[in-house]
């Protein structure tokens, strides 16, 4: 079940996709970017997507786990420059199988990073909606982004700013990443206690969650 406000009322959903409504683009590239949640988020909207007989690619610009599922199309950076066509076949075929296909080049520690450039123009070339983590927070929940973060594609057309929940009450030194700077933007203390409020502010600053976002 998905809770969200409308008109300032909570309301219920059974489907994400059916309150962030991204089909006014043909084929979105929705980038998650922030902190806790953003693999989870990309997973449930792959998932939806698959639901519907519609089919999704997940990827990355950055880092993120590397998901061990059927629909998993991992490999070297060298493979996808060698080997590209063979890889892309196995895309497709878990895209006719399964809905949706994971990709990335294989990184440190269990990680997959961005593919090469090629292969990404010819998945954008497939129409599909393409789902893109695009930022990382070293798995706490809340964050502010780097100089050179989030990584967006010039391609984006919707951006999915995510936080954790379990911030809430806790000091901002212990779950957010650059802590420091979010005191600066927050007018708070590292020390002090995370509110709704204090993510709310975060999700919609300029140099917080809306950084970076096409109009």
């Amino acid at each position: 079940m998905i809770s969200y406000f409308r008109d300032d009322r909570l309301c219920e959903a059974d489907s994400f996709l059916s309150v962030v409504k991204p089909d006014d683009t043909e084929c979105p590239m929705i980038a998650a970017v922030g902190a806790g949640g953003k693999t989870s988020t990309l997973r449930r909207l792959a998932e939806e997507y698959a639901l519907m007989g519609k089919k999704a690619i997940v990827l990355t610009t950055t880092h993120m786990r590397e998901e061990t599922t059927p629909w998993s199309c991992v490999a070297e950076e060298e493979e996808w420059i060698s080997k590209g066509n063979e890889l892309i076949e196995r895309v497709k075929e878990c895209l006719e199988q399964y809905g949706q296909a994971w990709i990335g080049a294989r990184a440190k520690k269990g990680k997959m990073s961005c593919v090469p450039e090629l292969i990404l123009a010819e998945i954008e070339s497939w129409n599909v909606p393409l789902l893109v983590e695009a930022d990382g927070a070293r798995m706490l929940p809340l964050k502010v982004p780097g100089e050179q973060e989030p990584v967006l594609l010039p391609q984006t057309t919707h951006v999915f700013s995510v936080y954790g929940m379990d911030a809430l009450d806790q000091k901002l030194e212990d779950i957010c990443f650059r802590s420091e700077k979010a005191a600066e933007l927050l007018g708070k203390q590292p020390e002090d206690q995370v509110t709704e409020e204090d993510i709310i502010k975060l999700a919609c600053h300029e140099q917080g969650g809306r950084k970076g976002c096409p109009k």
